[in-house]
C-alpha cells in the first residue's frame, strides 16, 4: 500500500483530499518527557469525591463505611471511617497509584480530622497510596467562606507547612514502610483569568514558591486544575460549544498559560501536572463532553500538555458526571435512563495507551511539530530518550468538525446534543507528507482513532478495536494499516476530517 507519513501538513480545510505540505521533523533538542503515565483519571464518590474532601470529616463511630449528609445529592459534609478506603483499593487493579486529598480547611485540634484521614489512608491503602494533597482548590477558600480575606500564598504555606510536618513526624508516618509524597498547591482559577485574589496575592505557582513552599524531598508535584469551558452559571453555559473545543489554538492558549508556572515548578525541584480537568468545568455537557470530538480534544490536549512539560493529565470524573468516560452502574438521570457503558470520549485514552506503549515506554520525549499547528491540525514526533536519541513515533489530529446522523446515540449517556446540523457531501481528507530519519523500505504501522462525525457518541473505535459495554473487555478485530517509508524518509498518508493517527514503526 502507499507509504505512509509523519511530520506534517496541510493547510486549511480542503474539499475531499487536499494538497500536500512538505515539512521535516525537527531536533528533539526541545522535546520534553512523556511520561507512561501521563494520561490518569481523578475519580469521585457522590458528585465528587474532590468536590468534598474539605467536607470530610473522619468518624469512627459510623454504623456504615461512609455517609453523606443531608443525602447523596445535597451533600453538606461526607462523614467515613477506616474500611470506606478498603473499597478504592479493591475497586481499581492491583499497581493503581490512589492520590488522596486531606481536610484542610478543618483546622479543629490543629487539624485533627486530616491527620485521622491520613492515618486511615495510609494503614488501609499501603503502596496504593503514592501522594497525599492538603485541601482542594484552596483559592476558592475565601468565596466559601472558609478563610478570612487576609487568605494568601503565605499563609496557605504556614498552614500547608504546620499540617505536613505534624503528618512526617506522627508515628504513623515514620513506622510506615511506604511513605507517600505531597502534592502541593492544587489551584483552581488560571493564572491569567482575574480572580478574586488579584488585589492579594494570586495563586499561582510563581507565588506560592516565592512564599516559601518549596520542599523537593516531600513535593514531588504541584497541580493545577483547568478547564476550557464551563457549566457552572449561565454566562459560560451560554457559551459553551462543541466547535470551540475541537479547536487547537484554543487548546493551545488554554494551556500555555501554564509555562511559566511549570518553569516556577522545575526551579523548585518539582514539576507540575494538571491534577484535575475536563471539558467543562461543573460536571460537563452532553453532546459536547460525551461525544468523539471530546476524544479528539482529549488526545490534543494531553500531548499538547506534555510538550510544555505538563508530564501528567488527570481527566476528572463522577458517578453522574456528563463528562465521565464510561458508567459502571446504570441510573436515572434528568428524566433519562442511562445503562452501564463506556461513552465515546474514552476512546482517546485507548488511543493515547497505544501512543505511550513499547519496550522503551519509560523514555520517550514528545515535541510539537510547527508546521502542523493550525486550527483544525496538529502534530508531535515522539523519540527515544536512549544514548542515541531517534525518531520513534509521530501523531496527527484532525480537529476539523464534521457531524454525523451516524452514531448519535448513546445508552449511557443522556440524548442531548450540541448541534442538529450535518456536514453535507463527502468528508474531506487531506494527505500528510513528512520527511523523516527513517530509512527508505522502514516497515511502519498506522493505528486510526476514528468515529463517524464530531458529534458522534457511539461507534467509536481504535483501528477496529471497541469496547464491550458489559465487561469493559476490548472487542472487535485490530485493524493496523501497514506501510514502507519511501526514498528520502518521506512517509505519506491520508487523513480524514474528524480522525487522529498514530504512526509507528512496529
Amino acid at each position: 500500500m502507499s507509504s505512509w507519513l509523519p511530520c506534517l501538513l496541510l493547510f486549511g480545510n480542503l474539499a475531499i483530499a487536499s494538497s500536500v505540505s512538505t515539512v521535516h521533523i525537527p531536533l528533539n533538542s526541545s522535546a520534553r518527557v512523556l511520561r507512561r503515565d501521563l494520561d490518569s483519571w481523578s475519580a469521585g464518590t457522590n458528585s465528587s469525591r474532590r468536590q468534598y474532601c474539605d467536607q470530610t470529616l473522619f468518624d469512627p463511630t459510623l454504623e456504615v463505611p461512609s455517609e453523606a449528609l443531608p443525602n447523596d445529592t445535597t451533600v453538606e459534609e461526607l462523614r467515613i471511617r477506616r474500611d470506606w478506603f478498603n473499597g478504592w483499593k479493591e475497586y481499581f487493579p492491583q499497581g493503581t497509584n490512589i492520590l488522596y486529598t486531606l481536610n484542610l480547611r478543618n483546622e479543629t485540634d490543629s487539624w485533627i480530622n486530616a491527620m485521622e484521614e491520613a492515618k486511615a489512608a495510609m494503614g488501609a491503602l499501603g503502596d496504593s497510596l503514592s501522594h497525599f494533597e492538603l485541601g482542594n482548590e484552596i483559592d476558592h477558600y475565601i468565596n466559601k467562606g472558609w478563610r478570612g480575606a487576609d487568605w494568601d500564598t503565605k499563609e496557605y504555606t504556614k498552614q500547608w507547612r504546620q499540617l505536613t510536618d505534624q503528618i512526617l513526624s506522627s508515628k504513623f508516618y515514620k513506622n510506615a514502610t511506604h511513605k507517600p509524597l505531597f502534592q502541593a498547591a492544587v489551584f483552581a482559577d488560571p493564572p491569567m483569568v482575574p480572580d478574586q485574589h488579584d488585589e492579594i496575592d494570586d495563586f499561582d505557582i510563581v507565588n506560592v514558591t516565592r512564599a516559601g513552599l518549596v520542599d523537593p524531598k516531600i513535593i514531588e508535584s504541584y497541580a493545577v486544575h483547568l478547564y476550557p469551558q464551563s457549566t457552572c452559571d449561565a454566562v459560560r453555559y451560554a457559551r459553551l460549544s462543541l466547535n470551540l473545543l475541537s479547536d487547537h489554538d484554543v487548546i493551545w492558549r488554554n494551556l500555555s498559560q501554564y509555562i511559566p508556572q511549570d518553569a516556577a515548578a522545575r526551579a523548585a525541584g518539582s514539576r507540575l501536572v494538571l491534577g484535575e480537568t475536563n471539558s467543562a468545568s461543573c460536571s460537563g455537557k452532553s453532546g459536547i463532553s460525551d461525544t468523539f470530538g471530546a476524544a479528539l480534544w482529549a488526545t490534543d490536549y494531553v500531548l499538547t500538555a506534555a510538550t510544555i512539560g505538563l508530564e501528567q493529565t488527570y481527566f476528572h470524573l463522577g458517578h453522574q458526571s456528563e463528562y465521565s468516560a464510561f458508567t459502571p452502574l446504570p441510573y436515572e438521570y434528568k428524566g433519562e435512563n442511562l445503562t452501564a457503558g463506556v461513552r465515546a470520549n474514552f476512546f482517546s485514552h485507548l488511543f493515547l495507551a497505544h501512543v505511550i506503549s513499547g519496550r522503551e515506554a519509560d523514555s520517550w520525549k514528545i515535541t510539537a511539530l510547527p508546521a502542523a499547528n493550525a486550527s483544525d491540525f496538529s502534530g508531535y514526533a515522539i523519540f527515544s530518550n536512549n544514548t542515541q536519541p531517534s525518531l520513534a513515533k509521530l501523531v496527527f489530529i484532525d480537529l476539523g468538525v464534521w457531524n454525523s446522523t451516524v452514531g448519535a446515540q448513546n445508552p449511557s449517556t443522556l440524548t442531548a446534543t450540541d448541534s442538529t446540523f450535518a456536514s453535507p457531501g463527502d468528508r474531506p481528507r487531506r494527505t500528510v507528507e513528512v520527511h523523516t530519519s527513517w530509512r527508505p523500505g522502514t516497515k511502519i504501522e498506522i493505528l486510526r482513532l476514528q468515529g463517524p462525525g464530531t458529534n458522534a457518541k457511539s461507534e467509536v473505535r481504535v483501528s477496529g478495536v471497541g469496547i464491550d459495554s458489559a465487561t469493559g473487555d476490548l472487542v472487535g478485530q485490530e485493524k493496523i494499516e501497514q506501510g514502507i517509508v519511501n526514498s528520502d524518509g518521506i512517509v505519506r498518508c491520508e487523513l480524514s476530517q474528524a480522525e487522529a493517527i498514530l504512526i509507528q514503526k512496529p
